[in-house]
């Protein structure tokens, strides 16, 4: 038995909605499964209003609020690198040589680990 529901909703891509579950993660912190509407054409998923304040207030409490930033890929030699804007390497406390492990997690996907 599915606990699935078709809404009359329509998504901004217009197909419609239906009451799902889905896994929350956002800024490396898993929020477990929650309710959320979820389109069934595109796939976009939409949470309550009350689950993204308790997002925001986790990111908030743990440091991370503000700290998303755009960046770009440069080269440097024969290699690629990635530049770590200032107030994300202070508030992680990376420093310059420090040793880390970098794998892709997915397709379009990286993990940076700080090794202690």
């Amino acid at each position: 038995m599915s606990s699935e529901t078709l809404l009359d909703i329509k998504c901004k891509c217009g197909g419609r909605l239906k009451s799902s579950v889905t896994e929350v993660e956002f800024f490396g912190i898993d929020f477990g499964l929650k309710k959320a509407e979820v389109c069934v054409e595109c796939g976009s998923e939409y949470l309550s209003q009350e689950l993204m304040e308790e997002i925001e207030g986790e990111v908030k409490r743990r440091g991370l609020f503000g700290l998303e930033r755009r960046a770009r890929v440069v080269a440097s030699g024969n290699s690629l690198v990635i530049r770590i804007p200032r107030e994300m390497a202070k508030s992680l406390k990376i420093e310059r040589d420090m040793p880390i492990v970098i794998y892709p997690a997915e397709t379009r996907k990286l993990v940076i680990e700080i090794q202690d």
